[in-house]
């Protein structure tokens, strides 16, 4: 499981991740851990641009992308729904390999959907929780 922000901000605790909720150290739940390489921190920036098609936020910015990882072109993604039954589950996954494909040393992407730790809006920055205020959605 990774956690931190963006590739320069540092790691955010294995006890944050599994709990849910943001250290004071990281703006972000998940992100490319320190010692990456940078194919998996340019994935994970990739991936930050796929918006929650429901939310005007990113899935990484969601929480809801816990791991990229890359083992000879081979990209593992593993990532959770806010809720079992999505209606945009294969959309989403769609897109998460149409953009990483595309990147320069990724031959295959296989996408692993997980429930632990379940999502929750507990996992969600300040800033995200801010963007999604004025939107109009309430948390």
């Amino acid at each position: 499981m990774s956690s931190a922000g963006a590739s320069t901000e540092p790691a955010a605790s294995v006890d944050s991740v599994e709990s849910g909720t943001p250290s004071e150290e990281s703006d972000a739940l998940f992100g490319p851990e320190e010692g990456s390489s940078d194919l998996e921190a340019r994935l994970w920036d990739l991936v930050d641009e796929v918006p929650d098609p429901h939310i005007p936020v990113s899935l990484v910015e969601m929480g809801m992308i816990y791991d990229i990882t890359v083992d000879e072109g081979d990209v593992a993604v593993e990532m959770t729904f806010p809720c079992m039954g999505c209606p945009a589950y294969d959309m989403i996954q769609d897109d998460i390999r149409g953009i990483c494909r595309p990147e320069a040393g990724v031959e295959s992407v296989t996408i692993e959907i997980v429930w632990d730790p379940v999502w929750s809006k507990d996992m969600l920055t300040p800033e995200v929780r801010e963007k999604m205020r004025e939107s109009g959605i309430s948390l």
